[in-house]
């Protein structure tokens, strides 16, 4: 938790959300939040359970990637690579946020088939797929190793773990059995403790425990046996509903957890979602935004959820109080989400832990199951894998 002393202004005491002029309602859905049975019948699969177990899964991850044996040399390494798409993509941008300011190199994150140019025998390539068959990442992975990229896979299994395996490289394998973007700590994490055991992530090994800890206060405050009116995360969720969702973020581990949030609108609640990140944002989406004193007052339609935290660069932090008071009468409300923990790791996973039980119940109180994603299955099958 963020020392008070330390704390930014405006944050709320515990590191949650902090409203902006408005009260914290019981929110839409609230009664349905608090029913068991009403959870049941909306969630059959019990999507929510494997979002409260987040905190296990993410020790579970640490001790996987801790014990792969064979890693690769970094002599002469001049840059990092994460291959991934969707639910395993965001290991990329977790790994972008958290290695970025530490690693000695470049780390960048391709959602591609394709590799760019500089990917090459000098780059360490984690090739990330949940289910080992997405044919983005495979096709990329295909070109690092006829590059001769140093690749670790993290797979729990299908085509990446076996050509993985028999091309002879360290295969991270993580329990199967997800939906990938419930996996989150099994993709996100191996990169990151394999990056630290290769010395490119100074203090990073230091900082997992205090993330663990924060990550498992956040989903103790948020279970579903706490009730809405005690409960943050039920409480946004209410407030979200009926509304369209921009979640803004700033350069780094909250514009990667922003990211995350918006994915998992998109997947958890079913809805349609922006994510953006300052300072680049004051340079383009805030005019869209703003609603000149001369223009009619139209309905507000959508709910800016701004996540926070207490490494934001002073300007950036101004940047992000006069921008909310600029924006706040085209808006229905703004709500501030304040990360907790010292460390960015911490920081970047207690926001993500927000987000995805915030969207769990969100799609709980839409009244839609947060587990199937139809469209992506319809999808693959028209294209034929």
């Amino acid at each position: 938790m963020t020392p008070p002393s330390a704390r930014p202004p405006g944050a709320a005491a515990e590191g949650w959300p902090s409203g902006r002029d408005q009260p914290l309602p019981g929110g839409a859905g609230g009664d349905v939040l608090d029913d068991p049975a009403a959870i049941a019948e909306v969630d059959p699969t019990d999507f929510l359970r494997t979002v409260e177990g987040l905190p296990a899964q993410l020790e579970d991850a640490v001790g996987l990637a801790r014990s792969v044996e064979g890693l690769p040399s970094t002599d002469g390494l001049r840059s990092i690579a994460v291959l991934g798409m969707g639910g395993s993509g965001i290991s990329g941008e977790v790994c972008r946020a958290v290695l970025a300011p530490l690693a000695p190199v470049p780390v960048a994150t391709i959602r591609d088939y394709d590799l760019p140019r500089w990917v090459g025998p000098d780059t360490l390539t984690f090739a990330v797929s949940y289910s080992g068959n997405t044919e983005e990442t495979l096709g990329a992975f295909e070109q690092a190793a006829e590059r001769g990229a140093r690749i670790v896979a993290v797979t729990a299994g299908g085509r990446l773990a076996e050509e993985a395996a028999a091309r002879g490289y360290p295969v991270v394998g993580v329990p199967g059995g997800l939906m990938p973007r419930a996996a989150l700590g099994y993709v996100g994490i191996p990169p990151l403790v394999v990056s630290s055991r290769l010395g490119l992530a100074p203090g990073l090994e230091d900082a997992l425990p205090e993330a663990l800890e924060v990550v498992g206060n956040r989903v103790a405050e948020c279970r579903r046996d706490v009730p809405a009116w005690a409960n943050p995360a039920k409480q946004l969720a209410g407030r979200l509903a009926g509304r369209l969702p921009l979640v803004w973020g700033t350069e780094g581990i909250s514009g990667a957890a922003a990211y995350r949030w918006k994915c998992q609108l998109n997947e958890n609640a079913k809805v349609v979602a922006a994510c953006a990140a300052f300072p680049e944002l004051n340079h383009n989406e805030v005019v869209g935004l703003y609603r000149p004193e001369s223009a009619p007052a139209p309905e507000p339609r959508a709910g800016l959820v701004v996540l926070r935290h207490a490494g934001e660069h002073p300007r950036t932090a101004r940047r992000i109080e006069v921008t909310m008071s600029l924006v706040s009468d085209s808006v229905a409300f703004v709500q501030e989400v304040w990360a907790r923990g010292s460390s960015p790791l911490a920081r970047l996973l207690d926001l993500v832990a927000a987000g995805d039980l915030t969207t769990t119940y969100l799609g709980i109180a839409r009244g839609v199951d947060p587990a199937p994603i139809v469209a992506i299955d319809k999808l693959k099958a028209a294209l034929g894998g």
